[in-house]
């Protein structure tokens, strides 16, 4: 029988990105800002290139203490990632805004426009996370 294996992104200090992915590691961060949820993912973890810090500052201003996003919290992000060269290629997913909060937004990949350095990966779901502002 295996351990599940878990990583807690408590300490994250940078934006990341969690591609849903079967990998037997799940990633849980602290979320949803005051309401501090303890979401989680199967998948895989990257770094997204955000060196000036412009697209966490922009998602930590329009997510902060929110536990449900909403159709404009959606689209002000889709602007922030599609206007940042780290993040092209990621949109809010807007069929999981339910599950998606502070420090935790479900998004869809598209490799051919993403500025990722990663190769051979087909899976479309992932989750934008980064420190809760709790």
């Amino acid at each position: 029988m295996q351990t599940k294996r878990e990583v807690c992104l408590y300490n994250l200090e940078q934006l990341a990105l969690i591609i849903k992915s079967e990998s037997d590691v799940a990633y849980y961060n602290q979320a949803g800002g005051y309401a501090c949820l303890k979401p989680s993912s199967e998948g895989i973890l990257i770094l997204i290139d955000d060196e000036m810090r412009a697209i966490l500052k922009g998602l930590s201003f329009i997510t902060i203490n929110k536990p449900r996003l909403t159709d404009k919290d959606a689209d002000q992000i889709d602007d922030i990632l599609n206007s940042n060269t780290g993040s092209k290629g990621l949109i809010v997913d807007r069929n999981k805004l339910e599950d998606s909060m502070e420090a935790w937004v479900h998004v869809l990949i598209n490799y051919q426009n993403a500025n990722f350095d990663i190769k051979g990966f087909k899976e479309v779901e992932g989750i934008l996370t980064w420190n809760n502002s709790d």
